[in-house]
């Protein structure tokens, strides 16, 4: 028989059939249970159900598990083969994806040209506090994020990400969390209602840390079913999700690698609809706390983001070749430092699509050469037709399009 939601059993085959599927599912040797416990909720309002959350480990369930590790393996060896110039600068535009995501997601208006410069402020000494500056620090140093230990962590990771950048008038008013009643609506209807109070929502919220500790659960089934709950309780007035989906990342970047935990917004945001459908039906007093669904939808849109990075670095790579592979001919003979610079800027070009420039100082950090001979070559180099000047002060330049065209081979 197809594993089937019981929801949907139910009306196929009727109450008595679908209790017997539930007992047998619940109790089923790979069956997993959680100490996590929900309300039901449908057609906008909570109903006198309470169902405890599980999974069963079901032959797709367990394929996707190991299709999102497979592609963590072939994301650290694509990695592994990128020039050390580009490795972190890739990464950085991956967390301008990211953040630009999740903003698309809240509808928050963003670009990423404010975001890149948000980025590069944050990577100084003293930097301004700009918006998004929390949220574009947090990935950017996401490796450094503790595990949660106590719920007083949930309140610094909001108040690291968003607080400030929310109305005042949902700003918490509880003495961590929200205290008061809060919904979530699509613009026409009621999609969910948070735990009531502060003292529920800290109980939960302990409940989910403990959760988090139990490495009896498989990591990725963790994580999500983490997720829901968290979003499930919905501690604050506004910012959950935001600070729910860098609670997945958090620990993806642990257990998988940086480069897969910061695209997750970014493969929600292409996928909203399957997303927030995934979380709707949980809660449906006929599902029965069921997650083994959300969970094959949150594993095959990780991995839709995986394979999306994936494709982007083998294209990129390959173009690559074939720049090494044009350097190697006579036309290039003893331009060594033509060659230095000019595969710098268009390796940037073919993995960033820098349109605004690199600065000349980057060049000079990136190519271990003085300013005196980095100025020198970028003359000619500009004069020759390689290259053209977007910027003054500071200088700045980019790649011509017909230049990188006839390197890569279009």
């Amino acid at each position: 028989m197809k594993y089937e939601k019981l929801s949907k059993i139910f009306y196929k085959e009727g109450e008595e059939y679908t209790n017997n599927e539930y007992e047998k599912r619940k109790n089923s040797y790979g069956a997993y249970q959680t100490p996590l416990t929900i309300q039901g909720f449908r057609k906008g309002k909570l109903t006198r159900d309470f169902q405890t959350l599980f999974y069963v480990n079901t032959p797709k369930l367990l394929h996707l598990n190991n299709r999102v590790l497979l592609n963590s393996s072939k994301i650290s060896s694509l990695k592994a083969k990128l020039p050390q110039y580009i490795e972190e600068t890739y990464y950085q535009k991956l967390i301008v994806n990211e953040v630009q995501s999740n903003n698309e997601i809240e509808g928050i208006r963003s670009t990423e040209n404010d975001l890149w410069e948000v980025l590069g402020e944050v990577k100084q000494t003293t930097p301004n506090h700009k918006r998004f500056t929390g949220m574009m620090e947090t990935y950017l140093f996401i490796d450094d994020i503790k595990p949660l230990r106590n719920v007083l962590d949930f309140r610094k990771l909001y108040d690291d990400l968003v607080y400030g950048e929310v109305d005042n008038e949902d700003d918490p008013d509880g003495e961590m969390f929200r205290e008061g009643y809060v919904e979530v609506n699509n613009g026409t209807t009621t999609t969910h209602i948070g735990v009531s109070t502060e003292k529920e929502i800290i109980v939960s919220l302990n409940l989910l840390i403990n959760y988090l500790r139990d490495e009896e659960h498989p990591e990725l089934y963790r994580y999500m079913v983490a997720h829901y709950f968290y979003e499930y309780i919905h501690p604050f007035y506004d910012g959950n999700g935001r600070t729910g989906r860098i609670i997945v990342s958090r620990y993806l970047s642990k257990y998988l690698e940086r480069y897969s935990a910061v695209t997750f917004s970014y493969a929600i945001n292409k996928n909203k609809s399957k997303y927030y459908k995934a979380l709707e039906e949980i809660p449906h007093p006929l599902n029965r706390g069921e997650v083994t669904f959300y969970l094959m939808d949150m594993l095959e849109i990780l991995a839709s983001g995986q394979e999306d990075i994936i494709e982007d670095l083998e294209v990129s790579l390959a173009k690559l070749n074939r720049i090494e592979d044009k350097f190697r001919g006579e036309d290039w003979e003893d331009q060594h430092e033509e060659i230095l610079l000019l595969k710098f800027l268009l390796g940037l070009s073919v993995f960033i699509n820098e349109e605004d420039g690199i600065v000349i100082s980057k060049i000079i950090e990136a190519t271990n050469q003085s300013r005196y001979i980095v100025n020198k070559v970028m003359d000619r180099l500009e004069s020759e037709g390689y290259v053209e000047k977007v910027g003054q002060r500071p200088k700045s330049y980019k790649v011509k399009e017909e230049f990188l065209e006839n390197m890569i081979g279009i």
